[in-house]
């Protein structure tokens, strides 16, 4: 199911279209997410794709680290999820740049 996921190309649109997965409240460009906003993403996460609960000590960071971080270390760290988890951080953190000005509504 997650290899579907990840290698559909309409995830990105279903992702975000989604009218019964209710978003997060946490800012949308990832960079500014604080430690509680990451906690928070982890767990929406983990409730809309029923993956088992994430570790929030294993990602007590900011957005601006997680942008550091590459599959493997997702991997490292969520071994079943780790790569749904980065696939939606990618496309969270590459949407918030091509939507750069923050006065933009998408």
């Amino acid at each position: 199911m997650q290899t579907e996921l990840l290698t559909s190309p309409n995830y990105y649109n279903n992702h975000w279209s989604n009218g019964n997965q209710e978003e997060p409240n946490i800012p949308l460009d990832p960079r500014f997410w604080s430690r509680n906003d990451v906690a928070t993403w982890l767990r929406h996460m983990a409730e809309s794709h029923h993956l088992p609960d994430v570790p929030t000590d294993r990602f007590i960071m900011n957005g601006k680290a997680l942008c550091l971080m590459t599959v493997t270390m997702f991997l490292d760290r969520v071994p079943l999820g780790g790569k749904l988890l980065y696939k939606d951080f990618q496309l969270r953190l590459a949407r918030a740049m091509y939507h750069s000005d923050p006065y933009l509504e998408y």
